[in-house]
């Protein structure tokens, strides 16, 4: 009754049903449980199905891989180790070229053939110990038809192939090892290691780092580098620790790093094979510097930003930003600056590393904890002192810093702006040497070195207290031409030292000495037009500094309105501009009327915009509204110029110019019609 009942299960490993299948290799099971041998009958019985197909390479079947598979799991002691060259020979027939190529065109599961070879593939684990002697076979017979196929990641040979060589790591790794220049092998054992389907191996490769350093760092062979720097890479992702624990590696990977530097105009600049070693070295480096207290690391880094490589370093700089500036741990930020500081006194480091270290790291690191919740904790006096030392007295007589690039002296400029606009309380002691340096900037023949000295300089008068003379003096040199570069330096300067300017002219007779020179800038006609535009520009954005000397500008200002809104050389910014200065005009003169009746009582004259300056902004405004222009221009220019024109038409102020406009009424509501949906009571 026993022998049946087996016989039955034997029989029903080869169902099409896998519920029926997987119930036949637990009873199975339970039966050799109870019973160490079968009977030599039965045993030939339920094996001869297997064994027939076995013998025939078209006989195979998915279901009959299945069923001897599961016979191995069950019988291992019944089967001889030699059977594993049946199998591979079978792998070899049925992976035919003419297969591959047509499979790999069809999905997986659909794919009778690649199903076939992944379960031949599968039993290979299942093997008697003796079984490692396959694999090198199978290994490049697996990897010569993932070749074949296209793949580049996991496959559906992964899983079989990572049990086989989970039950034998140490040889899987010397395999390995003795073919690490082959780039499809490495890529199999990755896309093992990477899913985890062979931990042994993984355990094995990490305990045998050192060889791997000495093989495929240390040997000199560049054939080596990209497959031993991968493989180190996947271990610092597989395992957290083990970079930590094993700190040589990075040691290793930073002499490779420094190898690798380029010429600025070395050929290979393009070439995948350098790419993919700095992008995997930087890998290896990012993972160090999220589970390791090596900010050292930062150095090297920051380095790639100075070699010449066609490689997109955004999500690089990203990972800057996130690891030091908005890193939670002060003391870790305030160790990078400090660090920061003596490496900046090494000869061995550029210029140009320098530099972008402080563009991405510590400018950006200072930004946020001035903007965080306390200033205080980062920065104290000794590194202001230690930055005095090595930045700020070298910068002043300039010789230290002679042979560097314009680049890293705005950078040093940019830094010391940032630091005296959020923490100024820090350099009392050293603030005469900044300012020195910020005048000694302002003679640089580079436009931008000098408008960044500018900046520090106008950050330096809002911070601190200083002589009039010396803010009028920048107040100049900012306004004089060229402005061709730095426009936007030109403009925050400005702006940061609109306010203190009051002051400057406090004791002046007449108009003050800052809005005469500006005066005198504006109608300077060498200056061309880009020199009149950035003034009247300043005059919109500060038109409360410029309103008490209204007088001296507003001439000039209507004389100029057809010059920047309807002449040949006219532009889009400059018609805009044009509308902001009639915008200004129109505002002081209904602040001028409204001191005029504040101040009706004392009798003190107001200076009222001429009616014949009103008339020829009206007139303007009007000849804007109805001009030719360009679709985008008519949609911006002409409903800000109709809006003007109402606000002037409602105006008590300006009632002796309404009569004016009732001259183009006709034409303004034909332009009101089709520019602001109709409307034809824009103007009364």
């Amino acid at each position: 009754m026993c022998s049946r009942v087996t016989g039955v299960y034997f029989k029903s490993l080869y169902s099409p049903s896998q519920e029926v299948k997987e119930v036949a290799h637990e009873g199975l099971r339970m039966v050799l449980a109870h019973q160490s041998r079968l009977p030599k009958e039965l045993l030939q019985t339920g094996l001869r199905p297997v064994l027939m197909n076995l013998a025939d390479p078209k006989r195979l079947s998915v279901s009959g891989l299945e069923g001897l598979a599961r016979l191995l799991e069950l019988l291992i002691n019944y089967f001889k180790v030699e059977i594993g060259h049946k199998l591979l020979d079978h792998f070899r027939i049925v992976a035919d070229p003419q297969m591959l190529q047509a499979s790999s065109r069809l999905p997986l599961p659909e794919n009778e053939g690649i199903t076939k070879l992944v379960q031949l593939a599968n039993i290979f684990h299942l093997l008697p110990s003796a079984a490692n002697i396959f694999l090198e076979s199978l290994v490049n017979a697996i990897v010569q038809t993932e070749a074949q196929m296209h793949f580049s990641a996991k496959s559906p040979f992964s899983e079989p192939l990572g049990k086989y060589l989970n039950r034998y790591p140490a040889d899987a790794i010397d395999f390995f090892a003795r073919n690490l220049q082959l780039p499809r092998h490495v890529r199999t054992l990755r896309s093992i290691l990477q899913v985890g389907l062979a931990p042994n191996v993984q355990r094995e490769l990490a305990s045998r780092t050192q060889s791997l350093v000495a093989l495929s760092l240390k040997s000199n062979d560049n054939a080596l580098l990209i497959p031993g720097l991968s493989l180190l890479s996947d271990l610092a992702d597989l395992q957290p620790d083990w970079i930590s624990e094993n700190p040589f590696v990075i040691d290793a990977v930073v002499e490779i790093w420094r190898s690798e530097l380029l010429e600025p105009k070395q050929k290979d600049a393009m070439v995948p094979d350098v790419i993919h070693r700095h992008s995997i070295i930087l890998s290896i480096f990012k993972k160090a510097l999220e589970r390791t207290a090596r900010a050292d690391l930062l150095f090297e880094v920051v380095d790639v930003y100075t070699r010449n490589l066609a490689m997109d370093l955004t999500r690089l700089t990203q990972f800057l930003y996130g690891h030091v500036a908005l890193n939670e741990d002060v003391v870790y930020r305030r160790n990078v600056l400090n660090c920061f500081i003596s490496w900046f006194e090494d000869p061995s480091a550029t210029w140009a590393t320098k530099t972008y270290f402080l563009r991405f790291i510590v400018t950006p690191t200072i930004i946020v904890q001035a903007n965080g919740p306390t200033k205080d904790g980062l920065l104290d006096q000794g590194f202001i002192s230690a930055v005095h030392r090595t930045i700020w007295q070298p910068m002043i007589d300039d010789t230290t810093f002679a042979d560097a690039d314009d680049m890293f002296k705005i950078e040093l400029l940019h830094m010391t702006t940032v630091l005296v606009h959020r923490f100024p309380e820090l350099l009392e002691d050293v603030k005469k040497d900044i300012i020195r340096c910020a005048w000694h900037y302002i003679t640089s023949d580079d436009a931008v070195v000098k408008q960044t000295a500018y900046l520090l300089a106008a950050r330096f008068f809002e911070a601190f207290d200083t002589p009039q003379k010396f803010i009028l003096r920048a107040w100049t040199g900012l306004l004089r031409p060229p402005h061709t570069e730095g426009k936007l330096l030109i403009k925050q300067a400005l702006d940061i030292l609109a306010p203190a300017l009051p002051k400057s002219g406090a004791n002046d007779v007449g108009y003050p000495q800052w809005a005469k020179t500006t005066r005198r800038l504006l109608a300077e006609e060498g200056n061309g037009f880009q020199q009149i535009i950035m003034i009247y520009q300043l005059l919109v954005r500060q038109p409360h500094l410029f309103y008490p000397v209204r007088a001296l500008f507003i001439p000039h200002m209507v004389n100029s309105l057809t010059k920047l809104g309807l002449s040949g050389t006219a532009s889009a910014e400059s018609r805009i501009l044009s509308i902001d200065i009639s915008q200004v005009i129109f505002d002081w003169e209904q602040k001028s009327l409204d001191s005029e009746h504040q101040s009706a009582s004392s009798r003190i004259p107001i200076w009222i915009t001429p009616l014949a300056f009103r008339e020829t902004i009206v007139s303007f405004l009007v000849r804007l509204a109805t001009a030719s222009l360009d679709p985008p221009a008519k949609t911006v220019l002409v409903p800000r110029a109709l809006v003007l024109l109402q606000q002037m038409v409602a105006s008590t102020g300006w009632s002796e110019v309404t009569v004016k406009l009732n001259y183009f009424s006709r034409a303004l509501e034909q332009v009101c019609c089709m520019q602001i949906g109709g409307s034809r009571h824009l103007i009364s």
